[in-house]
C-alpha cells in the first residue's frame, strides 16, 4: 500500500533528521547564513511595496572570483537538507556560487502548497530579485552571470523571471538580471504561454501528476529566439530531484518520488547549460 502523510509530518521528520546531523560540519561545502530584503515593487500610483525580509544560504568555490552564480529556489515547502546539500556541493563543485532563498523561514509560513498564487508570484519574484541585489553587492560574484534554478514552485517562480518584463514592477541595481533559468518540474498551467527572453531548460517526469510534463510543452511557448529546452523523464513522478523521498509517498494528494537516474541526467544536463549560457 502507498504511504500517506501530511507535509507537516514530512517536515517534522526532516527537522528531526537535521538535528540528529550538525548540518554545517558534515557538508562538503560550507553554507553561510545570510540576510538580505527583497525586490521592492513598484506601484502604478508610484508609491512601493517594500520586499520583506528573508534570509537565504551562501555558499561559494574557493578563491576570489568573481564567479558566476546560481539562486536556488524552493517548491512549495521549505527544501530539505540532503537536496540543500546535494544542489550545492554539485554547482559549487562546477565553480558556482550558490544562493538558496527561503521564501517562508522570516515569513513564518509552513507551505504555500494548496492556492494563493498571484499573492505567491509578486512575493516569490519579490525574494528572487532580492536575492540577485544580494548578489550584486558581493565582490565575488558576477553580477552579469546569475541563473536561477527553481523546483516546482520554484521552477514556477523561475519561468516567471525568465519572462519578457518581469522585473519592471521591481526596483533592481544598474544592468542586473538573470541570465539563464532551469525549472524543474514547474507548475506550468499556472503561467500560462508567457514570453521566455531568457534561455531557459525544463526538465519533468512523464508520470508527474501534480506539474504534467504536458503543461510545459515547449511549442506553445513564444522565446524570441532564446533556447528553450525540455526534457521529459518515462517514468518519473514529481520531486524525482530529492533524495529523501525513497521511497515515494503521496503528499497533498499527489505521489512523490527520488529518481536516481533522472537526477544524475538531470545534473548533468543542467551543469552543461549553465555552463553554455553563463561561461
Amino acid at each position: 500500500m502507498p504511504r500517506t502523510v501530511t507535509f507537516a509530518t514530512a517536515v517534522v521528520l526532516t527537522l528531526w533528521c537535521a538535528v540528529c546531523t550538525p548540518m554545517a560540519d558534515a557538508w562538503a561545502t560550507p553554507l553561510e547564513r545570510v540576510e538580505f530584503e527583497g525586490a521592492d515593487q513598484r506601484l502604478l500610483s508610484g508609491g512601493l511595496i517594500r520586499g520583506d525580509h528573508i534570509q537565504g544560504y551562501l555558499a561559494k568555490p574557493e578563491g576570489a572570483g568573481p564567479f558566476p552564480a546560481v539562486i536556488g529556489l524552493h517548491g512549495c515547502g521549505p527544501m530539505f537538507d540532503t537536496t540543500k546539500r546535494k544542489l550545492v556541493d554539485e554547482l559549487v563543485g562546477s565553480g558556482y556560487v550558490v544562493l538558496l532563498v527561503d521564501s517562508f523561514a522570516t515569513r513564518g509560513v509552513e507551505h504555500t502548497c494548496t492556492g494563493g498564487y498571484s499573492d505567491i508570484a509578486s512575493m516569490r519574484r519579490s525574494d528572487a530579485y532580492g536575492g540577485l541585489a544580494f548578489l550584486a553587492r558581493q565582490t565575488f560574484v558576477d553580477p552579469q552571470r546569475v541563473a536561477a534554478v527553481g523546483f516546482s514552485q520554484g521552477g514556477w517562480v523561475a519561468l516567471l523571471v525568465a519572462e519578457a518584463n518581469s522585473y519592471e514592477p521591481f526596483v533592481l541595481p544598474g544592468n542586473s538580471g538573470f541570465r539563464a533559468v532551469v525549472a524543474l518540474y514547474p507548475l506550468c498551467r499556472w503561467v500560462g504561454r508567457l514570453r521566455l527572453v531568457i534561455p531557459t531548460l525544463i526538465l519533468v517526469g512523464a508520470l508527474d501528476d501534480w506539474t504534467p510534463a504536458a503543461d510545459c510543452a515547449i511549442d506553445a511557448w513564444r522565446t524570441d529566439g532564446v533556447p528553450l529546452d525540455q526534457v521529459v523523464y518515462p517514468g518519473v513522478h514529481h520531486s524525482f530531484y530529492y533524495p529523501e523521498l525513497q521511497p515515494g509517498r503521496k503528499i497533498f494528494g499527489h505521489w512523490l518520488e527520488y529518481n536516481e537516474e533522472a537526477a544524475t541526467d538531470a545534473t548533468r544536463r543542467m551543469r552543461e547549460f549553465l555552463k553554455r549560457h553563463l561561461n
